[in-house]
C-alpha cells in the first residue's frame, strides 16, 4: 500500500494533520486565558473514561466535554485488566485518578460494532500480531457467555459488547481503590454502551440487570 501524496510530495494524512493543527492555534489565540488556566492549575477531571480506542467514538465529543474535563483510557476493546493480571497501565490511570486527581466517577464505555469484540471471532496471527492476539483474550468471558446463552446470530455481537462492559466493570471491583471507594460511598462506577448509528448511550443498570437509554437511567435514578 502506498502513501497517498498531494503534487509537492507531502503526505496527506501528515498535511490534513499540520492543517488541524494550524486551525487548532488559530482556536488556541481566541481563548488564550482558558488554555493557560489548563496549564498552570492543576487538572480536575469529572470523570474517569474508560473507552475503546476506536477513532469514530470520540469521548469528548459524544459527552460535550472540554478540554481538562475527561481523564481518559483508552485500548482496544474497553479493556480493564484485573488488579493481578501484571497489566499496569490501566491500573495506573484508575490509581492517580483516584488518588490524586479527586476523580468519583468512573465510565467503562464500549460501542456497537466494536472491533476489538469481533476480532475473537476470527483467526489473529501470532507471528504479527501476538500483541493483539493477548490483549484480546480480554473479551474472551464475554464471547464464551454469550455462547453459553445461545443467543441468536444477529444478536451475538451487540450481546458480547454488552456483556464484556458487564465483565470490565467487575474487573474495576478487584482495585482496592475502586472498592473502597464504592463500598464508602464515595465513589461510582457506569457501564455504557454508544450506539455510532443512532448517537445514542445506553446505560447498565446493575439492580435490574437491564440496559436502557441514559437520558431514561439518569432521570430515574
Amino acid at each position: 500500500m502506498t502513501t497517498a501524496k498531494d503534487s509537492s510530495g507531502i503526505d496527506l494524512d501528515i498535511k490534513d494533520a499540520v492543517e488541524g493543527y494550524e486551525r487548532f492555534r488559530l482556536e488556541f489565540e481566541r481563548d488564550r486565558t482558558f488554555f493557560k488556566n489548563l496549564a498552570t492549575k492543576k487538572q480536575k477531571p469529572k470523570l474517569l473514561w474508560i473507552g475503546c480506542c476506536d477513532s469514530r467514538v470520540v469521548p469528548s465529543q459524544i459527552t460535550s466535554a472540554d478540554p481538562g474535563e475527561l481523564f481518559e483510557v483508552r485500548n482496544i476493546a474497553n479493556c480493564v485488566p484485573p488488579s493481578w493480571a501484571g497489566d499496569d497501565t490501566v491500573g495506573a490511570a484508575i490509581e492517580y485518578a483516584l488518588a490524586h486527581l479527586g476523580v468519583d466517577d468512573i465510565v467503562v464505555c464500549g460501542h456497537s460494532g466494536c472491533g476489538g469484540i469481533q476480532a475473537l471471532a476470527e483467526p489473529i496471527p501470532p507471528d504479527q500480531e501476538a500483541h493483539l492476539g493477548r490483549w484480546v483474550e480480554y473479551t474472551r468471558r464475554a464471547h464464551e457467555l454469550v455462547a453459553a446463552a445461545r443467543v441468536p446470530e444477529p444478536e451475538r455481537i451487540n450481546a458480547t459488547i454488552k456483556a464484556h462492559v458487564q465483565f470490565q466493570l467487575d474487573n474495576l471491583m478487584t482495585y482496592e481503590i475502586v472498592a473502597k471507594g464504592v463500598a464508602e460511598g464515595r465513589v461510582g462506577v457506569h457501564g455504557w454502551l454508544y450506539d455510532m448509528e443512532l448517537g445514542e448511550i445506553q446505560a447498565y443498570d446493575p439492580k435490574t440487570g437491564a440496559w436502557r437509554g441514559l437520558l431514561e437511567s439518569v432521570g430515574a435514578a
